[in-house]
């Protein structure tokens, strides 16, 4: 880790999440009645503690899909974050941080809250979060912030559930892009300079805290994007073709497009990867445009940005395309987070999670972090209270199954008279520096409903629990859960002990909201 100095007191701090919003969980009301909000109303005891930035501006950014491994300055061999990778050099930048699921708002909602998917209640696209859970927006509400959602992934509009949990203490929450079915590659198009532009106008002096949600990276990979990357020659199978879910990944399983067989070369998924490059590259522009504009309005000096990715991206190292599962392709994310007093970078090789983000922001401005938080502070780290070992692992959920998120897979379990209740089937695993362990409790209805069973026909087998070598097999491509038993009986009781802890001791009260839009 890098040395540096924090010099007191700081004006403001901005956060920068790649991927989502930010939200508590705990007590309170719902924030329409936001008069009545208060710290203390919230479980939060409030002043009692120095905040390193306890009068700061907060920016949230958060991008979808952007894994950590593509990031130039996390080891990447191409040039795709240039301004991302000039920026980290301020602050603090998490080397080994992990999403706790792969869903965009199911991930996203623990960095809102500070709790796992399963404690918090969203779990999928039909679940609304509980009265009773906190958000980092109704924390900041509380305290006097102006708050403004504006974002380009369609999910946190498209869907009621997610809409009505992820809204709630904004004073504005605007979709930047049309939902016109006609033209579903502008679903995910960055904002605008202008549209940024005039939301810090509409801000104006006053405390704020912004979370920009865009989805640029997401597929379609690169469609709105500038071509760096991809081959000028290349005349496979996807040239020209809009490289989306619909359209393409769900049919494509281990290098075959079904229905047809046609078998894909090396060619064909290296373009696969180049376009997702090319939407990498498109994000770290925006973030230049952004970082222009605070650093002409005199707001770098008085905002603490963290930067943060909801998931990763399978680009066929398990045989999809796409975020289905908890390998580290699809959980492994970047964390920056920037604080204007700390006069030089670090580079934390400590595991952090996703719901370290929401208490790390709640003690930075002065606030003792609640019981109810299952994150934890990473200010000890910052401030170097502690050396850099605050996590010797973090969980991970897979939760909901794919198969039960996806709106046409849903709809054809459901019409083979298969039910779909959200938050019942799930898989759950543990990543410590040495090891993933995965236990797959839900096994028996994967089998039974998988989409690459009922693309191929061919049955799906899946072990009870797979266990893989971190440091000689990053990608997780084989389980050497016979070699190593005794390591993965380890690992399976800290897993199921942490599971036992997490659930709700009664069960959530979940509203749900049925959706009929398919998946993006």
């Amino acid at each position: 880790m890098r040395k540096y100095s924090i010099i007191l007191p700081i004006s403001s701090v901005v956060i920068i999440i790649l991927a989502g919003a930010v939200f508590f969980g705990g007590y309170g009301k719902r924030a329409n009645n936001e008069s009545i909000l208060t710290l203390k109303s919230l479980g939060i005891e409030p002043g009692t503690v120095h905040g390193i930035c306890s009068d700061c501006n907060v920016i949230l950014l958060s991008v979808d899909s952007l894994r950590a491994d593509h990031v130039s300055t996390l080891g990447y061999r191409r040039d795709t974050t240039p301004n991302f990778d000039k920026f980290s050099q301020s602050g603090a930048l998490f080397l080994n941080n992990f999403s706790t699921s792969f869903l965009t708002p199911v991930s996203e909602m623990s960095v809102q809250t500070g709790l796992y998917p399963s404690s918090n209640g969203v779990t999928n696209f039909d679940t609304v979060l509980p009265d009773n859970k906190v958000t980092i927006t109704r924390y900041l509400k509380s305290k006097g912030y102006k708050t403004s959602a504006v974002f380009s992934s369609p999910e946190f509009k498209a869907f009621p559930a997610i809409e009505a949990s992820f809204s709630r203490s904004f004073d504005r929450y605007e979709y930047v892009n049309p939902l016109i079915a006609e033209d579903e590659s502008r679903f995910r198009q960055f904002p605008v300079q202008s549209k940024l532009d005039s939301e810090l106008d509409a801000l104006g002096d006053k405390k704020f805290f912004l979370w920009l949600a865009v989805g640029g990276v997401h597929w379609p990979y690169g469609w709105t994007a500038n071509n760096v990357y991809a081959d000028d020659k290349y005349d496979g199978v996807f040239k020209g073709v809009q490289l989306d879910y619909k359209n393409v990944f769900m049919h494509l399983y281990k290098n075959v497009l079904y229905p047809s067989g046609k078998k894909l070369n090396e060619a064909d998924m290296q373009y696969v990867r180049d376009q997702y490059d090319n939407g990498v590259r498109e994000f770290d522009d925006f973030l230049g445009g952004l970082l222009s504009e605070l650093k002409q309005r005199n707001l770098l000096k008085k905002t603490l940005i963290v930067i943060e990715s909801e998931h990763g991206e399978g680009l066929g190292e398990h045989g999809y395309v796409a975020h289905y599962d908890v390998f580290d392709t699809q959980t492994h994310t970047p964390l920056y987070i920037f604080i204007p007093s700390l006069q030089s970078g670090q580079r934390v090789s400590s595991m952090s999670s996703s719901i370290d983000i929401f208490p790390t922001i709640i003690e930075l401005l002065g606030d003792t972090v609640p019981d109810w938080i299952q994150g934890k502070s990473l200010v000890p780290i910052i401030s170097g209270r502690e050396h850099d070992n605050l996590r010797k692992e973090v969980f991970l959920e897979r939760i909901p199954l794919w198969e039960e998120a996806e709106h046409s897979s849903r709809n054809a379990l459901e019409v083979r008279g298969i039910s779909v209740v959200s938050g019942v089937y799930k898989d759950i695993a543990i990543r410590t520096p040495e090891w993933k362990y995965i236990l797959r409790t839900a096994r028996e209805r994967e089998e039974a409903i998988s989409l690459w069973k009922t693309l191929t026909g061919i049955p799906v087998h899946i072990p009870e629990a797979e266990l893989y070598d971190m440091v000689h097999d990053p990608l997780e491509t084989k389980n050497v859960i016979d070699k190593y038993p005794e390591e993965a009986e380890i690992l399976r009781k800290k897993l199921e002990d942490w599971s036992a802890k997490i659930s709700p001791n009664s069960p959530l009260n979940i509203e749900r909201k049925r959706y009929i839009q398919p998946y993006f």
